[in-house]
């Protein structure tokens, strides 16, 4: 973030941020200025002990030349606030160094361009590399220093480690015209190793040597990977020692369902992520895609993140529930409004596509069940996606094929039904193998085979029922049953 108006009204008060007189030792005869007295800037004996190395390096540069004055910009990153520095180097007679620091009030205005608001790191950049524009975001993430001269180059801000896929190739990467990505790792301040996705997007044809620099942070994602991964061995190590001591048949059977239990509660945590990671994937896409186009507004932003935080909270709970998936929950249940449910999840499947899809939904706007919101968008969710894929995969094999897929409410006496009917693939066979796990008639299009056995156990969860109707090439039907809210 360059000196937003907040930081202005701060220290607009004070003209002169800090100053120096150095003699031609470096050491410090006279400090002053605002800086110092709130702590933004150290106090030191030398001027070692106060600037970086780099600008040391042209300070002296410049008392061996002729020249009376230089000039240069600091940026000054501490106790959260990035402040940007106009700095003035001037010979004093008897040899002495004055060094004086006004606020910028200009920002560099070549490049600028309204960031703050956007919610990851984001950076400008032009052509030859150089950071014209970097929000707080992109300064916490990537820089350690709490004094960096300018000018600053993306380059070297961006640091990779041994741990990352690839170097950082800032030149190589935009050769190309189309958007550009590379995964990549680095330390953060707390030497913890984070791994990223690193966007650079050309701006528009009015600013041509301009990039867009984003970053998407995936440590948390890949923690929980791995996790899983170091659980799954510690259980085969536990089951394989086990196994040694007891060699009876049923102490084997019983490790292996338990090997199997954690397969299969893995696969379920990755099929359940997978469908927010996409939504939440194409959200910020979107939010770019706007922005390049200067269509970015306050209230498309409001909406948009307000959006991602909910998927953001999906995940949050799927990944709690995998934590805690050997402890019985302490969990109440709450009065659900489906209408309100049902319509988060059309919003949370609306990246599945379906070309001139006719979508009638007749609902009783004050139906109520018992159980919990989060449980059951998932329900609703998992069945809208296979809907949605069904009738993608009949439009590319029936070119005249027109989608349609059909949601009613229905509450009778004690019961209350959702069904979901679309005209897509349908089914044929015994029904029922598609609520056990792993069983799936989409392996060539990536099923996993996951989706309708989480529905069936969310659904026993809430003390309801699903029942499975079909007809190869020409329906499919999920009728989801609720005892009714008297």
């Amino acid at each position: 973030m360059y000196l937003n108006e907040q930081v202005v009204a701060d220290y607009i008060s004070h003209q002169i941020a800090f100053s120096f007189v150095f003699d031609e030792e470096g050491l410090v005869l006279k400090t002053q200025g605002h800086f110092l007295d709130v702590g933004l800037l150290q106090h030191g004996s030398k001027i070692t002990e106060i600037l970086p190395e780099n600008l040391i390096q042209r300070y002296y540069s410049f008392l061996s030349s002729e020249h009376d004055q230089f000039k240069v910009q600091l940026i000054i990153n501490r106790n959260s606030e990035t402040l940007f520095v106009n700095c003035i180097f001037s010979k004093l007679i008897g040899g002495e160094i004055e060094l004086l620091g006004y606020i910028s009030e200009n920002n560099n205005k070549e490049a600028s361009i309204p960031i703050d608001k956007l919610p990851y790191p984001i950076a400008i950049v032009k052509k030859d590399g150089e950071v014209m524009q970097m929000n707080n975001l992109f300064i916490n993430y990537f820089i350690d220093r709490e004094l960096i001269v300018r000018p600053l180059f993306i380059q070297k801000v961006i640091k990779t480690n041994e741990l990352s896929p690839e170097k950082f190739d800032y030149l190589r990467m935009i050769e190309s015209d189309a958007n550009s990505r590379a995964v990549l790792c680095h330390y953060n301040r707390d030497k913890i190793n984070q791994t990223f996705l690193l966007n650079l997007i050309p701006l528009s044809d009015e600013k041509p040597n301009l990039y867009l620099a984003t970053v998407k942070d995936l440590t948390q994602f890949i923690e929980v990977q791995k996790n899983l991964e170091v659980q799954n061995e510690e259980l085969k190590r536990q089951v394989q020692e086990e196994f040694d001591i007891n060699k009876s048949y049923e102490l084997k059977l019983l490790k292996k369902n338990r090997l199997e239990s954690l397969g299969e509660i893995a696969s379920g945590i990755f099929h359940e992520l997978n469908q927010p990671l996409t939504h939440l994937s194409l959200k910020i896409d979107n939010m770019l895609e706007k922005y390049r186009k200067g269509d970015l507004n306050e209230d498309y932003l409001f909406v948009k993140t307000e959006q991602v935080q909910r998927q953001i909270t999906r995940m949050r709970g799927i990944i709690d529930e995998m934590k805690q998936f050997s402890i019985v929950p302490d969990q109440r249940d709450e009065l659900i409004n489906v209408k309100e449910v049902l319509d988060c999840s059309l919003e949370d499947v609306s990246y599945l596509k379906v070309q001139g899809l006719v979508l009638i939904v007749k609902q009783l706007e004050d139906l109520k069940i018992s159980g919990t919101g989060r449980e059951l968008e998932q329900v609703f969710v998992n069945v809208l996606s296979n809907s949605l894929q069904a009738l993608q995969l009949k439009m590319q094999k029936e070119k005249s094929f027109k989608p349609k897929l059909r949601i009613v409410f229905e509450k009778k006496e004690k019961l209350v039904r959702i069904v979901f009917i679309d005209n897509g693939l349908g089914a044929s066979g015994d029904l029922k193998k598609l609520l056990k796990p792993f069983y799936t008639t989409k392996k060539n299009e990536g099923g996993t085979g996951l989706g309708l056995f989480i529905v069936n156990n969310l659904m026993r969860k809430m003390n309801g029922n699903i029942e499975l109707k079909a007809r190869e090439g020409r329906y499919f039907k999920t009728i989801l049953t609720f005892p009714a809210i008297h």
